[in-house]
């Protein structure tokens, strides 16, 4: 699917044949329960009032039908691209709703799309700076002169999609804060947005990924437990009542849980798993190009009792019956879209900010948060599609122990991991550096695996990673010679999480320097083909930080404090610590079988330090300044 810059224009009134197909949300099943939250309503019901079509330009005012609990308003928008899908050639509009925070911008098509009225609804942020609307506009254009869209400042691509933050536990968070939660998502476009990082991106836009898709790396088995049937939705009577289906003959008192994990699992009664479904279901969150009803879902693990009460998959990974399918449909669909379009040219990188995360996925079960794996499901899919184009890939990780798995025994596909180890004893307790890959995957598979020295337990931090990159990952993704690169961007290493969730110091200038060693890499080796893709990360101020100081990088333009262009004086130490020193003689010293590692690495007093330009003259200059700027008066665009 690519992106086409237009100027849509409609001025006849819509006619009966065109309208879409009805899509809404329900306020009391929605991640943001219990806050005003407005959802989009598209029109079908012939006595709704039809008014005229007008997209206008990007940055343009708009008008766009949404649901603010029991009643549809017209909700004021702008425009922020107009692109036009492969598939049968129909444009889509892609709109920040005004007034509200961007994880609420949605695709619509311009049928959707009215001229801005007197009684038009602002979010409870209120109206938006007109003059910003129209230099963002101004910015748009200027960027899209170029023929073919070759300018390199809107270069890089971001997909969102406001599907992927239905995921969510029954429990609404009312008494446990789940760490994969919706906000995760909101926390960094907030971020995006603070550092006016949004209008660098070309939007692109998701789609759902099919069951041949996910059969290429997953079982039919599972599939088929994520995937469930559909019924079409043919009216708003129909969507709002929308009719149960016949209770599951599963017993799940006589299913065995798969041992994923070290959590201590529960087999409720059948009365917990009664209340998953009431009698009246709650409203599905459908939106424009998903005109379909999802049907409760009721997989075999589904059977873990989490501390909320509810249940969950593998003990620690929360399942919503009505959404959390359809989530891990359009997180791992959007992957592959994003991945098409950096193939195909048509961008250079892009960033995934999808949900639910995917890298703990094995090729038969879900843990660890994650139902697919996005990130194997699409290099598989890159693969086989363009096997011309891409016949070798490198993933980057922080340790997805699905991912390894399935490419374990795959010569075309080199996978990397630094991560937190501590000799076997972290989550997901596998990794360790004698992980090399079987048959001929043998030596296609790195496990940088951390762990405290005895004598002087730190943490690792900025020092450690970057040192990490510089010795080790650059130097073997160079002779793997890729030609493309996927970075599983989890970021439980930053700063601020517990020690159960990470426990590691690196800062967002740490994520942003090995960012831009990587798409160096990228520029060097492959045509600057790179994709980061979210996955871990749960502290969410630390996480937004570190997400938009690492996809900063990414971009052709200079975006402020984020962007590094030198890695002069840009640590406050280049020695790494005794725990990572120590890791890495283990891991070099296995690797030297696979792989032509320079001599020096070898030497029994080597300490594995960095070049000394490297460390700051002012340790403190390495540290990004915390946003403290004032709440706006008047909203600025994109």
């Amino acid at each position: 699917m690519g992106d086409k810059v237009s100027s849509y224009s409609v001025s006849q009134p819509l006619q009966e044949d065109s309208l879409p197909s009805p899509c809404t949300e329900a306020s009391p099943n929605s991640p943001d329960h219990g806050t005003k939250r407005p959802v989009r309503q598209c029109r079908e019901n012939p006595d709704l009032q039809r008014k005229k079509s007008k997209t206008g330009k990007v940055g343009n005012q708009v008008e766009v039908d949404r649901w603010e609990e029991d009643q549809r308003i017209g909700c004021a928008a702008r425009v922020v691209e107009i692109i036009q899908t492969d598939q049968q050639s129909t444009e889509l509009v892609f709109v920040h709703f005004e007034g509200w925070p961007p994880d609420q911008a949605d695709w619509v098509k311009p049928q959707e799309i009215s001229s801005p009225s007197t009684k038009t609804h602002y979010g409870p942020l209120g109206k938006e700076s007109d003059e910003s609307w129209e230099e963002y506009g101004d910015f748009y254009y200027q960027q899209s002169k170029d023929k073919q869209n070759a300018n390199p400042v809107r270069q890089t691509g971001l997909v969102q999609d406001l599907r992927m933050s239905f995921h969510a536990c029954p429990c609404h968070e009312r008494e446990t804060v789940h760490p994969e939660q919706p906000g995760r998502i909101r926390s960094i476009l907030d971020a995006f947005y603070t550092n006016r990082m949004l209008r660098y991106f070309r939007r692109v836009h998701a789609r759902e990924v099919t069951k041949e898709e996910l059969m290429r790396v997953h079982t039919f088995a599972h599939v088929r437990n994520y995937y469930p049937y559909h019924t079409k939705a043919t009216s708003i009577e129909a969507l709002l009542n929308p009719t149960p289906p016949p209770p599951t003959t599963t017993t799940t008192a006589n299913v065995t849980p798969r041992p994923t994990s070290h959590l201590l699992h529960l087999v409720p009664s059948e009365n917990t798993v009664n209340t998953l479904f009431p009698p009246s279901p709650p409203l599905l969150p459908l939106t424009t190009n998903n005109t379909t009803l999802t049907s409760p879902n009721t997989p075999p693990g589904l059977i873990h009792q989490m501390t909320c009460g509810e249940l969950g998959i593998a003990g620690d990974t929360t399942f919503h019956p009505h959404h959390s399918s359809l989530s891990a449909r359009v997180s791992a669909g959007a992957l592959i879209e994003l991945s098409n379009q950096i193939v195909e040219g048509r961008l250079r990188n892009g960033f995934a900010l999808i949900r639910p995360p995917g890298h703990h996925a094995e090729d038969d079960g879900a843990m660890g948060y994650c139902f697919f794996n996005n990130v194997a499901v699409a290099v598989a899919s890159i693969l086989e599609t363009y096997p011309k184009v891409v016949k070798k890939v490198l993933i980057i990780d922080c340790h997805g122990n699905g991912t390894q798995s399935i490419f374990y025994d795959n010569p075309n596909v080199l996978y990397i991991s630094i991560h937190r180890w501590d000799n076997g004893s972290f989550y997901p307790f596998s990794g360790g550096p004698e992980e090399c890959g079987v048959g001929p995957g043998l030596g296609r598979n790195v496990n940088i695996a951390l762990s405290a020295s005895e004598e002087k337990p730190r943490p690792m931090g900025d020092t450690e990673f970057v040192a990490a990159f510089h010795h080790i990952i650059i130097p073997i993704a160079r002779q793997f010679d890729p030609d493309m690169i996927f970075v599983s961007a989890g970021y439980d290493a930053a700063e601020g999480h517990s020690e159960q969730l990470g426990g590691y110091s690196v800062t967002p200038h740490g994520f942003g320097l090995i960012t831009k060693m990587v798409n160096d890499l990228a520029k060097e080796v492959c045509q600057g083909r790179l994709v980061l893709t979210l996955e871990g990360g749960y502290a969410l101020e630390p996480l937004a930080n570190s997400a938009a100081a690492s996809v900063a990088q990414l971009l052709e333009a200079d975006t402020g404090q984020n962007r590094i262009l030198s890695y002069t004086e840009s640590l406050h130490t280049t020695k790494p610590n005794l725990g990572a020193q120590q890791s890495f003689r283990q891991v070099v010293n296995i690797q030297k079988d696979y792989w032509d590692l320079p001599d020096y690495l070898f030497k029994p007093n080597y300490r594995f330090h960095l070049p000394s330009l490297w460390r700051a003259t002012h340790s403190i200059t390495h540290r990004p300044r915390r946003n403290r700027q004032p709440k706006l008066e008047v909203l600025e665009s994109y």
